[in-house]
């Protein structure tokens, strides 16, 4: 399934926020938004049918991972990231009501976005989610798609583009995604389904 019908319910009330000066440049909260729909479409499809319920709690998550992640070097988002993983899929297991999972999951993709920031095009974020808009694709799973979140994170993408940082981003989040399913029990055989080797996979 494509991730569209989960990027329609995308709250009409996200607005994009500017980076202060100085400091490296951000994703608005809209494209945000549209990540993480991007990144639930390529979820697991029994995870992906949950986060599609808690649309509203999803993009909350964005809005509030955004706000509320400090500046950081890349070793530390990373950690985050990381840690953040582990998090989800314990809450899972813990069986947590999942507009929870779904609003760590937000956050998850909020802190991604921070990792991989959308250089060469720091001021024009109108630009910037015209090119969210405009189409995405998943770059497919690891090799080792169920490694430690610590190996995950640390894989390279590339980022030199807005184009590359936006899929890098959405790729990342689903993996972790897949990983959290897959550490709390669920069905995660997307990740040999789609393999990096294939790839990319279009979402939108």
């Amino acid at each position: 399934m494509r991730a569209r019908p989960l990027a329609l319910l995308l709250p009409i009330f996200l607005s994009a926020g500017n980076a202060a000066a100085g400091e490296t440049p951000r994703w608005p909260v809209p494209a945000v938004a549209l990540m993480a729909a991007d990144a639930a479409s390529a979820a697991p499809p029994d995870f992906k049918r949950m986060l599609a319920k808690n649309p509203g709690r999803l993009m909350e998550g964005v809005k509030a991972g955004l706000a509320a992640s400090p500046k950081r070097d890349a070793a530390a988002r990373r950690a985050a990231l990381a840690t953040g993983t582990r998090r989800i899929a314990q809450a899972i297991k813990d069986h947590r009501p999942f507009a929870d999972v779904a609003y760590e999951a937000g956050g998850l993709v909020a802190e991604a976005s921070l990792l991989f920031s959308p250089a060469g095009a720091a001021s024009d974020e109108a630009a910037l989610l015209d090119l969210a808009r405009s189409g995405s694709s998943f770059l497919g799973f690891a090799p080792r798609p169920f490694d430690p979140p610590e190996t995950l994170v640390a894989a390279s993408f590339q980022a030199g583009t807005p184009r590359d940082a936006y899929d890098s981003s959405l790729t990342l989040s689903a993996r972790l995604l897949a990983w959290i399913w897959k550490t709390a029990g669920g069905d995660a055989s997307v990740a040999i389904a789609r393999p990096e080797s294939k790839g990319p996979y279009k979402v939108r």
